[in-house]
């Protein structure tokens, strides 16, 4: 039998790192993709030492020419068993990307559509394989911006912007789950809980728009009482479990934030097109 195969962006750290351990302990030949040559090289190490013939890709994935670039990557290395999209970005302030794009609705939703789109004929051809998304329980905190634009309308509010993201990214999820029903592909999205990763820590109540920041205390206090270990099972859950079926939603109601509206699914697909089209 051969290994089987797993890739997780965003693995040099955090949700990602201990996913991608938790997958090398179970045997998968594990690829992690990050920006830091440093953390992963040190990824690495973990990874080896769980027992995995683990491998390291540097790619800015808050870049499509990156993205398109490891996509080509993974594809000439052959066939995924399992994609972790786990990559996503929190910023106090509003950043645009070298592509002009707002680097949150990026980075935490259209570079993992785009990986996977890139990756999904190899994959419905295969007849087999898991893509995992990882969302967030800070959906709640969403702006309600339609899709008709990445960008939120008001003031920028960091949690706001992440959480829109967020519905974003699950309102696709749900949209893949029908497109690939019956192809053999399994797709589940994971919403592991607020932890005191790095992301977890850089989180400040100025992030919040008001009145939620009234009770910044205790979401301070639920964030940083998981450890990341801990967290990362869910995702690891998802990715590993042949139990979980197609179109599971872990860790959140599966139409928060109005995801699995028909329109909302469809503005998103439409948008996710536009900006980042998959015949770029």
């Amino acid at each position: 039998m051969s290994t089987r195969t797993a890739v997780v962006t965003g693995g040099t750290a955090g949700i990602g790192l201990h996913t991608a351990i938790g997958l090398a302990e179970a045997g998968f030949a594990v690829t992690v993709v990050g920006r830091d040559k440093v953390r992963g090289a040190a990824a690495l190490e973990r990874l080896n030492a769980a027992g995995s013939a683990a491998t390291f890709i540097a790619a800015d994935l808050s870049s499509q020419d990156e993205v398109r670039g490891l996509a080509g990557t993974l594809r000439e290395r052959g066939g995924i068993d399992v994609l972790v999209n786990n990559v996503g970005g929190l910023y106090p302030r509003r950043r645009v990307t070298g592509d002009g794009f707002e680097a949150t609705f990026f980075l935490t939703h259209l570079s993992g559509y785009l990986l996977t789109e890139l990756l999904l004929e190899d994959m419905v051809a295969a007849g087999r394989g898991r893509i995992v998304n990882t969302v967030s329980q800070g959906i709640v905190f969403a702006d309600r911006t339609p899709f008709g634009q990445a960008d939120v309308a008001g003031p920028y509010y960091a949690m706001a912007v992440y959480g829109r993201a967020m519905v974003a990214s699950l309102a696709w999820t749900h949209g893949l789950v029908a497109r690939l029903a019956g192809t053999g592909v399994t797709v589940v999205a994971a919403a592991p809980p607020g932890t005191r990763s790095d992301m977890g820590k850089s989180m400040r109540a100025s992030m919040f728009p008001w009145p939620t920041r009234l009770v910044w205390p205790v979401i301070w206090f639920n964030v940083h009482r998981t450890p990341v270990a801990r967290a990362a099972r869910m995702t690891l859950t998802a990715a590993t479990d042949k139990d979980i079926a197609h179109g599971t939603v872990l860790g959140i109601d599966a139409d928060l934030g109005g995801a699995d509206n028909p329109e909302t699914v469809a503005a998103v697909e439409r948008l996710s097109r536009d900006l980042a089209p998959v015949r770029g």
